[in-house]
């Protein structure tokens, strides 16, 4: 199972989720949030709309750096904890 660290709150505060995602080859982070929102947090909000790689609204900071949540796989991360929070500079 890949972990998933999902920073859930708001700008006054909040904390960060574990949420545990079957691996499937060829995944991203966006298809890895669509099975939380989908499978245990139906109130996670996540935005998205091309999954192309060419609208940037799937931005997230993954890991500590700024990335499109379509175009980052999650084996790239071997077996560490995915990280997924909002981007620092959007509120």
């Amino acid at each position: 199972m890949a972990v998933f660290k999902v920073y859930r709150g708001d700008a006054a505060g909040g904390e960060e989720k574990a949420y545990e995602v079957p691996p499937i080859p060829g995944q991203v982070v966006l298809d890895a949030m669509h099975y939380i929102q989908a499978n245990q947090s139906q109130d996670l909000a996540v935005r998205w709309n091309c999954k192309a790689a060419k609208c940037g609204s799937c931005s997230a900071e993954i890991n500590g750096k700024p990335g499109l949540m379509c175009k980052t796989r999650v084996d790239e991360f071997g077996d560490e904890d995915i990280h997924v929070h909002p981007m620092k500079s959007f509120p």
